[in-house]
């Protein structure tokens, strides 16, 4: 890596926890480059989480460890092990190396605020928050997940720990969440990737050949017996989840809400407890996050083709 193009003003600068199930797809990948590569970030740690599968957790670390090698940063970012499965219930936290990594970053005298980007399920804060209640305000959560506003329903990171969502949905922990209905808008198609990634270093031609690998697999997959494609035709199938000729890089986006500011895409509301369908249910008392309904992709996109350009270009 180069050094960064540019200094960003003390009072900006902020502290960063990526809590990724980076086995689960091909996209958190680029979400985990591009947080490494943006100044404003010093990430203090990248937590590995599950994702509903026997060992995922460890598949996740693996591949972190992996993306820090290739962009020849191993050995410099701590690297955690998280919790194995979801929550039991909203009472009682996995202990994990990853939810202590939390608590000890929470709890340290730093004037730079803490962000924390879950990009997966949201089991290791949610833990972290179970073993020590201290800490709820003391960081700022960024997660991707949940269905879309008003009614919502099951998307993959919800899914993988409703109770985990509910946990921090109580707390008092300022959160930012960005359902499906705007982190589906960040759509890539693979030439665009092959012309702005796959060229710039091992890391570039990492992120598009990965992808393409997980795109033949996860396309392959049918989705006729699911009760949202019954009235799908069979050529509208063809477009459901995924097209075959393009992405959504839908992890993206915990970056991006910090690189430019986005508030104008969101609103603040009374948060609702998550029901088991991942529907929103009840109203909870005096509780209020932030939601981005919509997200400008284009300059989060443009931002993580550039840096990318920038540190690994001839």
């Amino acid at each position: 890596m180069k050094k960064h193009l540019y200094q960003v003003p003390e009072n900006k600068k902020i502290r960063v926890i990526i809590d990724t199930d980076a086995n689960a797809e091909g996209d958190d990948q680029f979400a985990i480059v591009h947080a490494l590569l943006t100044p404003k970030f010093d990430v203090v740690g990248i937590i590995a989480e599950h994702y509903g599968q026997p060992d995922s957790m460890n598949a996740s670390y693996d591949e972190i460890i992996k993306i820090l090698k290739i962009m020849g940063l191993d050995g410099t970012i701590p690297v955690y092990r998280g919790a194995e499965q979801a929550l039991n219930d909203t009472q009682n936290g996995i202990d994990s190396e990853g939810a202590h990594c939390i608590v000890a970053e929470s709890l340290k005298q730093d004037h730079r605020p803490l962000f924390i980007l879950n990009i997966g399920a949201i089991t290791n804060l949610a833990s972290a928050i179970l073993i020590n209640p201290e800490i709820q305000d003391r960081l700022l959560a960024v997660w991707i997940g949940g269905g879309p506003y008003p009614n919502g329903h099951l998307d993959f990171n919800l899914a993988n720990d409703i109770n985990a969502a509910n946990v921090v949905l109580h707390s008092t922990t300022e959160l930012w969440q960005i359902p499906l209905s705007a982190y589906t808008m960040m759509e890539v198609s693979f030439y665009e990737l092959f012309e702005r990634v796959k060229p710039y270093g091992e890391i570039g031609d990492y992120l598009f050949n990965n992808l393409l690998r997980v795109n033949e697999i996860e396309c392959k997959l049918t989705f006729d017996d699911m009760p949202f494609a019954k009235n799908y035709s069979h050529a509208a199938k063809t477009m459901l989840i995924r097209s075959g000729e393009g992405w959504s890089l839908g992890d993206n986006p915990a970056v991006g809400v910090l690189i430019t500011p986005q508030l104008k895409n969101s609103e603040i509301i009374n948060a609702r407890t998550i029901n088991k369908d991942g529907t929103y249910g009840d109203l909870i008392n005096n509780r209020m996050i932030r939601v981005h309904h919509s997200i400008d992709s284009r300059v989060i996109l443009e931002d993580l083709f550039c840096k990318i350009k920038y540190h690994y270009g001839l």
